[in-house]
């Protein structure tokens, strides 16, 4: 028996100090080939920073996508852009592991990883590890009082399942996906909600605005009806609490023409509040996504951003609303420092998310995080924004080979981008 012990205890010294402690990525700095086929314990904190099929992303740190920090290459070829890209491939690591993806949380945190090392940047483990802070972020803490507005892009969201639903969903992922965005807006009890990607029409609103209302305490839900009428399948829309505020004037568009696709994906609509009687305009906008390359897929969101500031100006100008007070929200399908950003804030609009959530995130793709969803105000309406900040339902839950709805009845992943709330607090004394 005793022998058994010391045999035992003989293999399993031997198993440990086979297993060499490294730093990363300081400890690979001059090679990968010297460690493969080696077990290794990775002795620096690991983030898990996204999934890619059936392994993590980890990396020392969160990984930012470099159009957030520098000049994207559809402004010119950026120094810095390719070095941020460069280090966020040195600074990331492949973990192979046995795990169910979606139930790790993206900024979930590994201590002293154990895995073999199969090949550069990827590592294996039998294992299922342990990680730190996993459990879900807190909603932003915004100060008290004033208007709380929600900024969503709900990942097409129909009535009829038509348009660009997925063919293979069903009516049971339909209604899941309602239960799911209807119990993240009753926690999030925002004023009003701003939502890209919902289906055009008064079909799709009325079936969230019925959810809603049956889900609250007091049914005080309404929806802006603005009589679609062109071939377009997806629209931005507004949800907002009738006790608070009501919608006044007639709804514009940055495209007069009804036969443009994006005729309804970049509206404003003025509302008032009720209880000081102050008003402010709300401009929700989802600018084209980012297909193509370069130059090509910057042109058409450019398109866009110059319909837009043609229609603030003018809304402006004409004092149409009899108010310049004008926040814009929406998917903006760019990052801080790339054209279509960047032209808007020359127009004059102040960056809100630069001002009060600078190192937050709205999006990940491709382990790299982001903020697509922004928020601008007009100078005499940036005052009056009190806070700004992203709350992680969505992004820091991935699943493995795509979004997959279905896996669970919670609030969290309703869409793949977060919501964006932002306080408000109206004052008729507009002090730069």
């Amino acid at each position: 028996m005793r022998k058994t012990i010391l045999i035992v205890a003989l293999l399993c010294s031997t198993m440990l100090s086979a297993i060499e402690k490294v730093q990363f990525p300081e400890s690979f700095a001059q090679g990968w080939d010297s460690y493969i086929g080696k077990m290794v314990q990775i002795t620096t904190p690991l983030y898990v920073c996204g999934n890619y099929y059936d392994s993590l992303i980890l990396s020392p740190e969160r990984l930012y996508v470099p159009e957030e920090r520098a000049m994207g290459l559809a402004e010119g070829d950026s120094t810095q852009y390719w070095a941020l890209k460069a280090a966020n491939r040195e600074n990331s690591l492949r973990l192979s592991c046995k795990i169910t993806n979606y139930k790790v949380r993206t900024g979930a945190m590994l201590k002293n990883l154990t895995a073999r090392v199969v090949a550069p940047g990827k590592l294996v483990t039998g294992n299922a590890p342990t990680f730190l802070n996993n459990k879900p972020e807190a909603k932003p803490k915004l100060p008290k009082g004033g208007l709380l507005i929600c900024a969503a892009n709900i990942q097409n969201y129909f009535y009829d399942l038509g348009g660009y639903a997925h063919p293979k969903t069903t009516k049971q992922q339909q209604a899941l996906q309602t239960e799911k965005i209807v119990k993240a807006f009753a926690h999030m009890n925002a004023d009003i909600y701003a939502l890209c990607e919902i289906q055009k029409g008064d079909s799709a609103p009325q079936m969230l605005v019925n959810a809603l209302n049956k889900q609250v305490k007091k049914a005080c839900y309404a929806y802006i009806s603005q009589g679609w009428s062109n071939g377009d399948t997806l629209s931005c829309g507004y949800i907002y609490r009738t006790d608070c505020v009501r919608p006044y004037g007639e709804v514009q568009y940055a495209y007069h023409d009804t036969n443009n696709l994006y005729h309804y994906r970049m509206v404003a609509c003025g509302f008032e509040e009720l209880s000081s009687g102050e008003r402010f305009v709300l401009n929700i906008n989802h600018l084209r996504s980012k297909r193509g390359t370069g130059e090509e897929s910057n042109s058409k969101r450019m398109v866009n951003v110059d319909s837009l500031l043609v229609m603030l100006n003018r809304i402006e100008e004409e004092q149409v609303f009899g108010d310049t007070d004008i926040l814009l929200v929406g998917d903006y399908n760019a990052y801080a420092y790339e054209q279509p950003i960047q032209t808007i804030v020359q127009a004059g609009y102040v960056d809100m998310v630069t001002k009060y959530d600078s190192t937050g995130y709205s999006y990940v793709y491709r382990s790299e995080a982001g903020y697509l969803d922004r928020v601008f105000a007009s100078p005499s309406m940036a005052t009056q924004v009190k806070a700004v900040g992203a709350y992680h339902l969505n992004t820091d839950y991935f699943y493995s080979r795509g979004y997959k709805r279905g896996l669970d009845n919670t609030m969290f992943r309703y869409a793949d981008h977060d919501p964006v709330l932002i306080q408000v607090q109206l004052s008729p004394a507009h002090i730069q």
